[in-house]
């Protein structure tokens, strides 16, 4: 009818997982990292009030953790100005590992769900949600070989489902601005990329019954960032992957058999039929007294340009009496307020991953084929080549660091 506004549609969303990234649960007593708040829920709880959420679900296999769960949730409302309404599956006290199919069934539509677990459950999840006709993001990598990628891309493409996975370094702008100095041709032939990210060995203990019952390695975990980026940036098409890696702080201080770091090796052949190559050391096992959560830089040689973009040391650092110095990132996910004294994270690239998403599951439900965001976000099927990569060099590793050729579908 004229002169009626028609109600937004917003979206319902389930998180599954309740761990360090999605709710700042890190199952140590008095120990910080930095998303000690977590970042997917938050993020919600954010989007909500910007009205492009609506109801929130969280499942996860244990509900004796769901009343210290509640407690931060009742916090973070009050410090923040969220509503921190929050329907939890199991009941607390319980334990159902099925629970987030429940919740799943639960969930009115429109409907999306945040995959914020252990990687070896990425793909049941996703299954689950496409056949319930649920949007889903999935924390990277969504998988970690190429079977498992052809058999949720083929369902997933039948479904009108969006499939995306939270690569959020392609909405750092920094990156942003690289990929887009690359294609207007500012640095000639790419010639070698290098990258390192490693984090403190917090996480290994953190992790640590995780990587004890999965084949989850740091290469998967951090090296997944920079080898995603690279192949987003340029476009280019992997060809051969060789691996190495180094053991120490895991298997002797946490008894936990992974490797402390994986390099990867891969020569690409990008668009202009040029080859380079890009060298990416993952770590986990940095000592726990850094001065920031993570070590990250990326740096790109070409024939006509060289680019270190330093992505730990954001122009922020602070020595603070009986806390030493701490380098902090404003940039990724970071609750300071704005000038207006509200709490400020469109400014954020990992909230941009998470907003990105359910804005555009909303233009699906409006009627745009997902197919659309195809070539512009990272969604499970653009992430192809990264996990063909991860699935070569841990068949690198396996076969005494050889050269493993890639061959894409």
């Amino acid at each position: 009818m004229l002169g009626l506004k028609q109600k937004k549609q917003r979206m319902n969303v389930l998180v599954v997982g309740n761990g360090v990234y999605a709710t700042g649960n890190t199952g140590l007593s008095g120990k910080q990292v930095e998303e000690d708040w977590g970042v997917v829920l938050p993020a919600l709880f954010e989007l909500r009030k910007e009205g492009l959420v609506d109801k929130l679900f969280l499942a996860d296999r244990k509900g004796n953790q769901f009343p210290a769960l509640r407690k931060k949730i009742e916090r973070m409302s009050k410090l923040f100005g969220w509503e921190g309404q929050v329907t939890l599956f199991p009941k607390e006290f319980e334990t159902n590992g099925n629970a987030y199919k429940d919740a799943l069934r639960e969930l009115p539509k429109p409907a999306a769900v945040i995959i914020a677990t252990p990687d070896d459950l990425h793909k049941s999840i996703m299954l689950d949600a496409i056949n319930n006709c649920v949007h889903f993001l999935v924390v990277k990598p969504a998988v970690i070989n190429l079977k498992d990628w052809k058999e949720v891309v083929s369902i997933q493409n039948k479904s009108g489902v969006l499939g995306m996975v939270d690569y959020h370094k392609v909405y750092d702008d920094a990156n942003l601005i690289i990929k887009q100095s690359y294609e207007r041709g500012d640095y000639g032939d790419l010639q070698h990329v290098y990258s390192r990210q490693t984090d403190r060995r917090d996480l290994l203990k953190i992790f640590r019954n995780r990587l004890k019952n999965s084949g989850t390695n740091v290469n998967h975990f951090l090296g997944s960032h920079y080898i995603h980026l690279v192949g987003f940036i340029t476009g280019a098409t992997p060809e051969t992957v060789r691996a190495t890696c180094q053991f120490g702080v895991a298997k002797s201080k946490y008894g936990i058999d992974t490797p402390d770091l994986i390099e990867t090796h891969i020569v690409w052949r990008a668009k202009n039929r040029t080859r380079f190559s890009s060298y990416h050391v993952a770590g986990w096992s940095d000592p726990s007294e850094t001065s920031a959560m993570t070590y990250q830089d990326i740096h790109f040689l070409g024939t006509k340009a060289i680019v270190d973009s330093e992505q730990r040391y954001r122009g922020l650092e602070i020595v603070a009496a009986n806390e030493g110095q701490k380098i902090i990132n404003p940039y990724f996910f970071n609750f300071h307020k704005g000038i207006n004294g509200e709490l400020d994270l469109d400014s954020q690239y990992g909230y941009k991953s998470f907003k990105t998403f359910i804005k555009s599951a909303l233009k699906v439900e409006a009627g745009i084929a997902p197919e659309n965001f195809e070539n512009k976000f990272p969604t499970i099927a653009e992430s192809l080549k990264v996990t063909a990569i991860l699935e070569a060099a841990d068949k690198s590793l396996r076969k005494d660091s050889s050269i493993i050729k890639i061959t894409l579908p």
